[in-house]
């Protein structure tokens, strides 16, 4: 503080002293005195602040100025070169008879030591006291059960903190009498415990239906019989359903290996449609309201096997009200005969998860067609491209090599016939090479002059374009797999979808787009960048619902596009991606990653890297309270100063149902 400012401060303090002993008797002239200090106060305030921001763009400048350096880019080329051959050596290994080498060489047991580590850091569940008590009735189906497996499952639910349970149990058919001896010893000591024994095999569907005939409560969760509830489970549930309710609930899991330690966790996102049309990612012990339970009919034995998949199909058909609770609750034990060790472990679940999907599709929309997927007990859904839609490919460039390599590629590989080319011709230095390209190869050519602006001379393509469907590329994206524009097509074609998105990768392979997650990075992030996947959020594969794509490669339908009034033109370089889906997630549209959509992205080729501190100021400002809840198709334990979707050891998030 200089020697100005410590007698302004010394005034102020006189001041503030005299109103609190002369209270009414300060005189007039004396609050002006006042006045006029506070106002030069927060004058100097406001120069300080001025002078500090101009501070950080000088060093956003200088820094700007450093890494886009020719010297600079030559130092990273030996790290990047060996990153990408250590990406492209693993895979090769993972994928050739020396798979246990590279097992070795990754340690898995590294990934199981760090889950152990998150286990003692993890923050217990602090109990309040619950406004609204809901029972929940937890149905047991029972057959031939391992004894200890068992009374391990029914000891997790009697030692829940939460006492608002009822256990409805239902003996399929076992042989021998202990199962009906242990149940009826423990009815008669807890009346929350109700049994019932069919002689004669139902099936795990009819089974389950028969013991929720004694539920009485207003939800209903379905626990396995060798499976265990986290002691505050039935808590958490409960809590979530303190502010509104919901029709379906679920929350993150883990597995229990023979000896009863806990592994490889499943992190989840919120409620993602998409995600559920490939595969049962709510995992076990789905909590439904009763009431819905009873509209649907129950659960349907002609899907027994993918019974809880089918069940959660049907709800959410009709209702969008599910929950996802972020906490590890439930413990799938992991032994030869689950699909928890191996999900080809029972081939019927597979089949009776592709029926249930085909007529829950067919049921929403008949034109789409389901496939398996490649993986046991995943799938795909192909929804239906008419061919009169058109496409419009638009690319901003200033650079002939790029473009013309972008354009051929689309060219060349792209199966889908109907698009036109559009390209917003960035007019600086020499003309000429980009002038006869474009005439060769018959594309619709917009001049712009101007500084580089995504936003604006997306914007100006955007109202040229004659197709109904806007595709935007960058010139250093090439296509990989020729369906790419169909199935990215196929969703921006679905009336509740706005932006979609493709799966890019480097030269090496490596990801660089799998879709965005907001309140990571610097205000947003590529999930998986520069890596092959990641280890406890292992959603790559499948269509998913997401918070944002990249504008490298996004399609959208031209009439959502101008509804939304396209790129925000205050984001000249950065965010304009980011915050158009944020608006179109914002008017309702869902925005999805389409990872059967596969390109190639040199990145920075376009324009050079760098984010600036007025875009992301910006940024911040306008979705601040997003940024804050945290990406909802995003884990709140996983890493938040990078990309690579690691678990983060720091507990400092607040959770919160989604």
């Amino acid at each position: 503080m200089n020697r100005q400012d410590e007698q302004l401060h010394k005034q102020l303090e006189d001041l503030q002293q005299l109103l609190k002993e002369g209270g009414p008797a300060v005189s007039r002239q004396e609050l002006l005195a006042m006045a006029s200090l506070i106002a030069e106060a927060l004058k100097r305030s406001d120069t300080d602040h001025n002078t500090l921001l101009r501070h950080d763009r000088d060093l956003e400048i200088r820094l700007q100025a450093i890494e886009n350096s020719r010297f600079f880019h030559v130092l990273r080329l030996p790290g990047r070169f060996l990153l990408d051959w250590k990406g492209r050596f693993g895979q090769l290994l993972l994928r050739s008879p020396l798979h246990p080498l590279y097992m070795k060489l990754v340690r898995p047991e590294a990934a199981a030591e760090r889950y152990r580590l998150w286990m003692e850091l993890e923050r217990p569940v602090v109990a309040r006291v619950l406004q609204r008590r809901p029972l929940i009735s937890i149905i047991l189906p029972v057959q031939n059960p391992r004894q200890d497996w068992l009374q391990a499952a029914v000891e997790s639910v009697r030692k829940q903190t939460y006492g608002d349970w009822q256990l409805c149990v239902c003996d399929d058919g076992s042989s021998g009498t202990w199962v009906q001896e242990y149940f009826c010893a423990l009815a008669g000591s807890d009346r929350r415990i109700v049994f019932t024994r069919c002689p004669k095999q139902l099936g795990i569907s009819g089974a389950s239906n028969r013991a929720g005939e004694s539920a009485e409560g207003e939800y209903v969760g379905f626990l396995d019989q060798d499976d265990v509830l986290a002691p505050e489970a039935l808590y958490c549930f409960a809590e979530a359903l303190q502010e509104k309710p919901a029709d379906l609930l679920y929350s993150d899991e883990d597995y229990l290996t023979s000896d009863g330690h806990r592994v490889q966790p499943i992190f989840k996102p919120a409620f993602s449609p998409d995600l559920l049309r490939c595969c049962m990612y709510m995992g076990h012990f789905l909590v439904v309201r009763k009431e819905r339970l009873q509209e649907i009919g129950w659960l349907r034995s002609s899907c027994d096997g993918s019974q809880d998949y089918d069940l959660a199909l049907r709800v959410t058909e009709r209702s969008r009200s599910v929950r996802h609770i972020p906490r590890v609750l439930y413990h799938w034990r992991r032994h030869p005969d689950s699909t928890a060790f191996r999900a080809s472990a029972k081939p019927f679940t597979d089949e009776a998860g592709l029926r249930a999907l085909s007529e829950s599709v067919q049921r929403t929309d008949g034109r789409a067609v389901v496939v398996p997927g490649s993986t046991p007990n995943t799938y795909r859904v192909r929804w239906p491209v008419p061919a009169s839609l058109k496409a419009s490919i638009v690319i901003c460039s200033r650079n002939p090599r790029l473009l013309a390599r972008c354009l051929k590629s689309i060219r060349r590989t792209t199966s889908y016939a109907n698009f036109e080319l559009v390209v917003v011709q960035h007019r600086i230095g020499n003309t000429a090479e980009m002038d006869r390209l474009l005439r060769g190869l018959g594309c619709l050519r917009i001049p712009y002059a101007g500084p580089f602006h995504f936003a604006v001379m997306n914007n100006l393509a955007a109202k040229r374009a004659g197709g109904e469907a806007l595709v935007f590329l960058n010139d250093d994206v090439e296509p990989l797999a020729p369906e790419w524009l169909g199935e990215l097509l196929a969703h921006a074609n679905r009336p509740e979808v706005g932006p979609v998105g493709a799966k890019l990768l480097y030269p090496s392979g490596a990801i660089q787009h799998a879709g965005m997650a907001v309140g990571i990075m610097q205000g947003a992030g590529h999930l998986h960048r520069d890596t092959f996947g990641a280890e406890h959020w292992n959603w790559l594969p499948f269509t998913r619902n997401v918070s944002a794509v990249t504008g490298a490669c996004l399609a959208v339908r031209k009439t959502v596009f101008e509804e939304l009034g396209g790129f925000d033109e205050s984001f000249a370089i950065n965010y304009n991606d980011v915050d158009f889906c944020l608006r179109a997630r914002q008017a309702g549209y869902e925005v999805i990653i389409e990872p059967a959509a596969v390109l190639r992205h040199y990145e920075c080729q376009t324009r050079k890297p760098g984010v600036s501190i007025e875009e992301r100021d910006l940024f911040h400002q306008r979705w601040e309270a997003w940024l804050e809840r945290g990406d909802p198709f995003y884990s709140p334990w996983l890493n938040r100063s990078g990309e690579d979707a690691g678990l983060a050891l720091e507990h400092n998030c607040e959770v919160r149902p989604r």
